[in-house]
C-alpha cells in the first residue's frame, strides 16, 4: 500500500506545494481505511491540523479532508468544522485558514440545507 510507505511523512508531505497533491489524491480517491490512517497521522502530529490550516499548502489538505468526511464520517467532520469555527475570528483574517473557515461553512450550508429538504419533504 502507498499510504504505508509514506506514512511518517504526511504532514511533511501536505507543507510542500506539489507533494501536497499526494495527500489530498489519497482524501479524493483513497479507500477509507487509507483516509482514517492519513486523518489519524495527521491529527496526532505537532499541531495537528491547527499547523495545516493555517499552512499555504496544508490548508488545500484539511479542505480536501472535510471533503472526504463529509460523505465517510460526517460526525468527525463536524468536530473538525466545529474546532475550526471556534477560532473563526483568527482564522477570517488569515490568508490561508480563511479558505478552510469557508469550507466550513459552506458544508454548514450545505447540511441545513439537505434538513430543510428532508423535513419538507417527510412534512409535506
Amino acid at each position: 500500500m502507498v499510504v504505508e510507505s509514506l506514512k511518517g511523512k504526511l504532514v511533511l508531505l501536505s507543507t510542500t506545494a506539489y507533494a501536497r497533491f499526494v495527500v489530498q489524491c489519497v482524501f479524493d480517491s483513497g479507500s477509507d481505511a487509507s483516509v482514517r490512517m492519513v486523518y489519524r497521522e495527521i491529527a496526532n502530529s505537532d499541531g495537528g491540523l491547527q499547523v495545516l490550516i493555517l499552512d499555504p499548502y496544508g490548508h488545500y489538505v484539511v479542505k480536501a479532508l472535510l471533503r472526504r468526511l463529509f460523505v465517510l464520517n460526517s460526525s468527525l467532520m463536524l468536530i473538525i468544522a466545529s474546532t475550526v469555527f471556534e477560532r473563526a475570528a483568527d482564522l477570517e483574517i488569515h490568508e490561508f485558514g480563511v479558505h478552510v473557515l469557508r469550507e466550513c461553512r459552506l458544508f454548514f450550508s450545505l447540511l441545513y440545507m439537505f434538513l430543510f429538504l428532508v423535513f419538507f419533504i417527510c412534512c409535506v
